[in-house]
């Protein structure tokens, strides 16, 4: 069942052709409710064979947060260190490396292979969870809230899987920062 809103949310399309990524945020808390309407947004999307694999974990720990972006600005330094000059959109990732610790929310989406990660490619593994990111992703735009949708921190995966305590069956696929 979907959570009452209290708040009015805006038309799928306008969701969709105002998308975009979203770098900068305030301190201004994101709300339990909020969170779960735009999960609940995520599990209603499709999947192969219809197994819904996805996994979300939502952080608002100030420590893992803390260490979560200490780990993604060491991915985007390693990223970008051989640029000469970083353009617009690079600088705004530069400033979202910078300040990620203060998102007020992480979403991790992940995917559970469970047996059937060694028979699957790249492209196949994420088919299952992108989909859902997306409708996370659109049903936060809808609530007024700013995402990205980023991936650096998977240069990480063993050390954010330890922290987490994410199963192996798991694979880490997006690390999504919310806020206003």
């Amino acid at each position: 069942m979907l959570p009452a809103m209290t708040h009015a949310t805006m038309s799928l399309f306008d969701a969709i052709h105002s998308q975009r990524a979203v770098r900068h945020f305030s301190a201004q808390p994101v709300s339990d409710e909020a969170i779960a309407t735009i999960l609940h947004a995520a599990i209603c999307a499709p999947s192969g064979g219809n197994r819904q694999p996805w996994r979300f974990v939502v952080i608002r720990d100030a420590e893992i947060k803390r260490q979560l972006g200490q780990w993604y600005l060491a991915a985007w330094q390693a990223a970008t260190a051989n640029m000469e000059a970083l353009t617009q959109p690079y600088r705004h990732g530069a400033a979202l490396a910078q300040q990620m610790a203060n998102v007020p929310v992480l979403i991790l989406a992940c995917i559970d292979h469970g047996d059937a990660s060694p028979r699957l490619g790249p492209v196949t593994r994420g088919a299952s969870i992108y989909p859902a990111v997306q409708n996370l992703l659109l049903a936060a735009r809808a609530l007024g809230l700013g995402t990205v949708l980023t991936t650096l921190h998977t240069q990480y995966e063993r050390e954010i899987k330890a922290l987490l305590h994410i199963p192996e069956t798991v694979e880490t696929a997006a690390l999504i920062p919310v806020g206003h």
